[in-house]
């Protein structure tokens, strides 16, 4: 920055106008750098007015170009492709083939993540053309593993081993060692879905023994992942554990948290392997906590890739209405000179707008539908992906032999059934902001009444939501507590020849959610209840917590347990 501005002031005093536009530019460079987006932009935006004033066509094009590489960090796709596809004609014209070539680079890069992988191959073909003219020997490592990537995406694993392999070579020539260790991981990920495991422990083992002390956690949970799941599958569990305990050491979850989903997953199947329920569990949870927030920041993006067409086509459209608007306007300045052949012209022009803003209305409401069919099919998914777990849960269970540990298991079973009957409602539903309360706690009582064999003749249930809809971050945690407590009363509070009744109700009292769970059985009171299900009342107080919930149990005529909810949000 201190260089960048000491430039800037030099250029102004010279008063040469490309130098005052490269001063600009190296400023939006330290910021850019320096994660300070939008003052990037500002400097950018700076440079480009600065050169278009001054007809510097190159600086014109590179500060289009930089803005765009600004939104693509920034996730802002949409705003990105604008930027770099503005910035093309202008390097065309120049024949400024070194920029040319990083812009079909990152043209590349945008169309894989939208999934135009057609596109992402025809403009890096074009990447690589230019760069192999130009001798670029390092850009080329960089388009290479995009492409051997695209080809990934479309289980062409013969065309991405060519270009993995073109990779590899050139990151010999160049003596690149961080280039060829990541596309060695690379390597060994083509050849294990080719099936030919010998070529890709050798590979994944290569790139260990060039692992260095200050080594990316990234290149590394990939290595070590990849070596675990190898030994996994060759049932050698001993080496496997050595792996998986290497990724947990490395493991950045927050950042990457598809590579921690695959971690959690190996770790559960490896704990199941070697008997330990415990250390399944705990793994199996982990997955269930991660992989929620991975299909949260999923549908967050995609929503967001779905608002940003939205306002593209919304900006055309508003382009075209002001066009249309601004001719309406001439033509009321000279509608005393014409006759009456003018007020047609201009009756036409008005049905013009009219249905102009019908289609900006259409646009709108086409991509709110595709928003509502996202959100179902991404709930359709989650419900699918927890009845698989509930299944394997099941077997679990089936394979142990102590009746506790068979109990917790058949208790998380149930919790995971609760949360998969809430994405169900969701996509089920016309209205995907929220869930049904009372129909979500009638089916949650019949399924655990019936998981415990309750006969329903001596044991009643009754439920009383007044008609609310919670959204889903409210009933997720809510239902795994009413869940609990439903279980708790179907195990301890009823004599098996008394008949007996559970009650749920809940209402809004003023700014808070009154919840109450409460049965005529024999009363357990909240220490009785900890010590009844320790690891359940944990969860309960912990889920609470995050619901910002007083909890009071009242042990007097059966249990009482009322919750008093501040933080909640209830759909419309």
């Amino acid at each position: 920055m201190h260089h960048a501005q000491k430039s800037y002031q030099y250029a102004k005093l010279s008063e040469r106008p490309k130098s005052i536009g490269l001063g600009l530019t190296s400023i939006g460079w330290a910021f850019d750098y320096n994660y300070q987006f939008d003052s990037a932009i500002h400097y950018y935006t700076k440079s480009y007015n600065y050169a278009l004033q001054h007809e510097d066509t190159k600086r014109v094009a590179t500060s289009l170009f930089n803005v765009g590489v600004v939104f693509y960090y920034q996730g802002q796709l949409d705003s990105a492709l604008y930027y770099y596809l503005a910035s093309k004609p202008k390097f065309e014209a120049l024949n400024d083939e070194p920029n040319l070539s990083r812009l079909y680079n990152n043209l590349g890069r945008i169309y894989e993540k939208t999934n135009q992988l057609e596109h992402a191959l025809e403009v890096s073909r074009n990447s690589i053309v230019i760069k192999e003219r130009l001798g670029d020997t390092r850009g080329l490592l960089n388009t290479y593993t995009n492409m051997s990537s695209i080809f990934q995406r479309q289980d062409n694993y013969d065309s991405a081993l060519v270009y993995s392999e073109k990779c590899i070579k050139k990151a010999k020539e160049v003596g690149d060692l961080v280039a060829y260790k990541s596309e060695l991981v690379n390597l060994g990920i083509i050849y294990k879905n080719q099936e030919n495991k010998e070529k890709a422990i050798n590979a994944f083992k290569e790139a260990e023994s060039l692992i260095l002390e200050d080594e990316d956690p990234y290149v590394l949970s990939q290595i070590f992942h990849n070596l675990g799941e190898f030994y996994f599958e060759e049932n050698d569990f001993d080496q496997a554990e050595v792996y998986v305990k290497k990724t947990r050491e490395v493991l950045l979850e927050e950042k990457y948290l598809e590579t921690a989903l695959k971690h959690y997953h190996l770790d559960y199947a490896l704990n199941k392997k070697n008997g330990n329920s415990a250390g399944a569990l705990k793994s199996l949870e982990k997955y269930l906590d991660l992989n929620e927030k991975f299909i949260s920041q999923e549908l967050i993006s995609r929503t967001s890739e779905l608002e940003q067409l939205y306002q593209k086509e919304k900006r055309e459209l508003e382009i075209e209405t002001l066009n249309a608007e601004n001719q309406i306007q001439n033509l009321r300045i000279e509608k005393n000179l014409r006759d009456r052949n003018g007020w047609i012209i201009f009756s036409l022009l008005v049905i013009g707008i009219a249905l102009l803003l019908y289609r900006l209305y259409r646009i709108k409401q086409k991509s709110l539908n595709e928003r509502d069919i996202l959100l179902k099919e991404i709930h359709h998914r989650v419900k699918n992906n927890l009845q698989v777990i509930s299944s394997l849960l099941n077997l679990q269970a089936d394979s142990l032999e102590s009746d506790a540990a068979k109990d917790a298991v058949k208790e998380g079973q149930q919790r995971v059934k609760s949360m998969a009957l809430i994405h169900q409602k969701l996509y089920s539903a016309d209205d995907v902001r929220g869930v049904d309360v009372q129909d979500y706690l009638e089916n949650l009582s019949k399924e655990l009444f019936k998981a415990f064999g309750v006969n329903e003749e001596k044991i009643n249930w009754k439920v009383n939501t007044n008609g609310l809809k919670l959204d889903i971050d409210t009933i997720i945690p809510l239902g795994l507590i009413i869940n609990e407590l439903i279980t708790n009363s179907i195990k301890y509070a009823f004599e098996d020849d008394k008949n007996g009744l559970l009650e749920i109700q809940m209402k809004e009292e003023g700014e808070n959610l009154n919840v109450v769970v409460a049965d005529n059985g024999k009363g357990l009171d909240e220490q009785a209840l900890a010590h009844s299900n320790a690891f359940g009342w944990k969860m309960i107080q912990s889920l609470g917590r995050k619901l910002k919930a007083n909890i009071n149990v009242n042990a007097e005529n059966g249990t009482r347990v009322n919750l008093v909810l501040s933080r909640y949000k209830l759909v419309a």
